[in-house]
């Protein structure tokens, strides 16, 4: 569910919102595309890869169908899906010695798990050559010759694409990328996918169990003007380890720190927009919850996030290296004045008057917020203070 909030976050301003009814693009005939740039008035042919190698997202069973559906019902694109192979073998569940078990016992019930881990190991070796020959033949460059684009639905873990190096060219060559959800959390060995995408998941202290608060950074840009320029949402939201980098990217949705639990001192991009060489990238954080994919909200911001990567329009993708910091420090702010009981309105106020005169000063501030990120809560005392005297300058 969403809301709008009003501009001070406070709880009591929250208000409902109503749901904008989804606008799909290019009502046309469905159908293969050929081997091409995605053609205007044509459906383009996108890869959606829904493989886990790491934790695995329920969502995906909703997400799936209703990717089919969007693409079909707008004729923007037909999906071809690199699956999940059936039959992987289950994982022993570990074992817990139960009071006055004899040591004797417990032998024989380690020796039995042992046995049945070594039995999974063997055949789940077999299931993942299995994965890996599929990898082999979707990501081959005479079958990546066949799309314009590719989806990473709540991917994770080590994908065995077997030349990550010349797929990452396929993109920059002018192809489409759209990353959602865990597609962050995906290739961590990888510094180039995690510079493609943009950046990588470390951790989500605000889970799909509670409501967080949203501020939208530029409300008339297509890809985020279905927004209101600040809401509520339930869902899942990741922070970003630090090969994270504003310079690369434009960041249309961020968490507002004010507005949520826990209040950490650092920014918490959620949607954003890069050019990669010829090609383009658009990822969003949302789409842990089942009830997020059946938002028309987020079913809007999808379908234009796609349509836009494979070009089908313009939109601004410069990097705004400028807005991000700004929002940094508004989270630095919410953190330090929760920590030292400050009215933060008024610290805003300030900072959003400073920003306003000069839109630069808060990048200015980057590298001290910066050293809050290393520190623990009972650390961040000093470094607050820092923060603080550079506001009241």
């Amino acid at each position: 569910m969403m809301a709008a909030l009003s501009r001070s976050m406070k709880p009591r301003s929250i208000r409902p919102m109503w749901l904008v009814v989804v606008a799909l693009l290019l009502a046309v005939t469905t159908g293969h595309a050929a081997a091409r740039a995605a053609e205007p008035g044509k459906p383009a042919r996108l890869l959606a890869v829904s493989v886990t190698t790491g934790f695995r997202h329920s969502s995906i069973n909703t997400a799936e169908p209703i990717l089919e559906e969007l693409g079909r019902t707008s004729g923007l694109f037909h999906l071809d899906f690199l699956r999940m192979p059936p039959g992987r073998p289950p994982q022993p569940k570990a074992i817990k010695r139960a009071e006055g078990t004899s040591d004797a016992d417990w032998k024989k019930q380690e020796d039995a798990f042992k046995a049945e881990q070594e039995t999974f190991r063997t055949a789940d070796a077999v299931w993942q050559q299995g994965v890996k020959a599929q990898f082999a033949k979707a990501f081959a460059p005479e079958s990546l010759a066949e799309f314009d684009g590719v989806i990473f639905v709540s991917t994770t873990g080590e994908l065995p694409i077997p030349d990550l190096s010349g797929f990452l060219a396929w993109i920059k060559s002018g192809k489409a990328f759209i990353g959602l959800h865990a597609a962050s959390d995906t290739l961590k060995s990888s510094d180039a996918y995690c510079e493609m995408i943009g950046g990588h998941f470390a951790g989500h202290p605000w889970n799909g169990s509670g409501q967080h608060a949203f501020v939208v950074h530029e409300p008339g840009h297509r890809l985020a003007a279905m927004f209101p320029p600040r809401f509520r949402w339930q869902d899942e939201i990741y922070q970003y380890d630090p090969r994270y980098k504003p310079e690369n990217l434009r960041v249309l949705v961020s968490l507002e720190m004010q507005g949520s639990t826990p209040r950490e001192p650092w920014h918490v991009p959620v949607s954003w927009v890069r050019d990669y060489g010829a090609g383009r990238v658009f990822y969003t954080n949302f789409g842990h919850n089942d009830a997020t994919w059946k938002e028309p909200m987020f079913q809007k911001h999808m379908s234009e996030g796609i349509a836009w990567a494979l070009k089908r329009f313009d939109a601004e993708a410069t990097p705004n290296p400028d807005a991000q910091a700004a929002e940094y420090l508004r989270s630095v702010v919410a953190a330090a004045a929760a920590a030292t009981g400050k009215n933060a309105d008024d610290l805003l106020a300030k900072v959003d008057a400073r920003i306003a005169q000069n839109a630069a000063w808060a990048t200015g501030l980057r590298p001290m917020l910066l050293e809050l990120r290393g520190l623990k809560p009972d650390e961040r005392t000093e470094a607050y203070a820092k923060v603080l005297a550079a506001i009241e300058k």
